[in-house]
């Protein structure tokens, strides 16, 4: 039996890939409102590492108590808290912008396919903070590090 399929827009599977340790430079690339598995409200952003251009989706629940991941991410764009006491944003406010991630590594077994335990490594992100480009180089290195000259170590 002959076969005629359309396959011009079957998107390429994505590959979980591992991060480096440290804090390091991601884009917010798209966001979306959503529920969980559970039932609790929860955005889905879509960062992008800087470095190696990986993508992967962060979800930060919107349920009172739960909030610390998404007040991380919104405090790292510069959306601040009002004297009311709220964050007042929308998806686009955070969308494009620069952001430091704090990627910390994990170990992950499982039982594969044939029933044996395979044990790996994996990234997880566990913090965001303001992306503040280094004065001294003028670029997207050393996030977070020596900002003013004097602080340098120089060798004599």
């Amino acid at each position: 039996m002959p076969y005629s399929d359309n396959l011009d827009n079957e998107p390429k599977p994505s590959r979980k890939r591992l991060l480096p340790q440290g804090w390091r430079i991601f884009q917010l690339k798209s966001g979306k409102e959503t529920t969980s598995k559970a039932g609790n409200p929860m955005f889905v952003f879509e960062i992008q590492d800087k470095e190696t251009e990986y993508a992967e989706d962060i979800y930060c629940v919107s349920t009172p108590g739960k909030r610390w991941l998404l007040k991380c991410i919104l405090s790292s764009v510069g959306i601040e808290r009002s004297t009311a006491g709220t964050y007042n944003w929308d998806i686009p406010d955070v969308l494009n912008k620069d952001i430091c991630g704090l990627v910390e590594h994990e170990p992950n077994d499982y039982i594969n396919r044939n029933g044996d335990t395979v044990k790996t490594v994996q990234h997880r992100i566990v913090d965001f903070k303001k992306y503040e480009p280094n004065p001294l180089t003028q670029d997207n290195s050393n996030p977070g590090g020596v900002t003013d000259p004097k602080d340098i170590a120089w060798k004599d």
